[in-house]
């Protein structure tokens, strides 16, 4: 079986993307979860606006040219953004609109069609947001408790 990678396929991504098409692509690692997991869940990315807002959650290009599906937590004065993965708490500032590949529209979540639109979503992007001071300590927690249950 050939496995390609993302990053060879960013190019017909971005074409696709440029011309109205809509993409979908299985989720990779592990940065994503609780909301998403890899090698289950599925997203399709459209066009991003041409401003994103708080919540959203865009493949955008790091500049050492690694793709990264990752939620913006704050939308900057200068207009970048700051990212961070739904299972981390460290924030990444700086990230332009020229860097950005796509926005995610749908979730398939457990085969499962979840438009981003949808209020549970929206609810429990609000509060996963809201936790992010406290989100190194839920990890942390939610770790410990898996490691008790996976013992018994």
């Amino acid at each position: 079986m050939y496995k390609l990678d993302l990053k060879d396929m960013l190019p017909a991504v971005r074409d696709t993307i440029a011309r109205g098409g809509s993409v979908r692509l299985p989720v990779a690692g592990s940065s994503m979860q609780p909301t998403m997991y890899p090698h289950r869940d599925w997203v399709t990315l459209t066009a991003a606006p041409s401003v994103l807002r708080r919540g959203d959650l865009p493949l955008y290009c790091r500049v050492n040219g690694s793709a990264v599906l990752h939620r913006v937590v704050s939308v900057r004065s200068d207009g970048t953004y700051t990212m961070c993965g739904d299972h981390q708490y460290i924030r990444e500032p700086g990230i332009r609109h020229d860097q950005i590949v796509g926005l995610v529209t749908t979730l398939n979540r457990k085969g499962k069609e979840i438009p981003v639109t949808a209020l549970r979503y929206r609810l429990w992007v609000r509060f996963w947001i809201w936790m992010l001071p406290l989100r190194r300590q839920c990890l942390r927690l939610w770790s410990l408790l898996l490691r008790l249950f996976r013992r018994k």
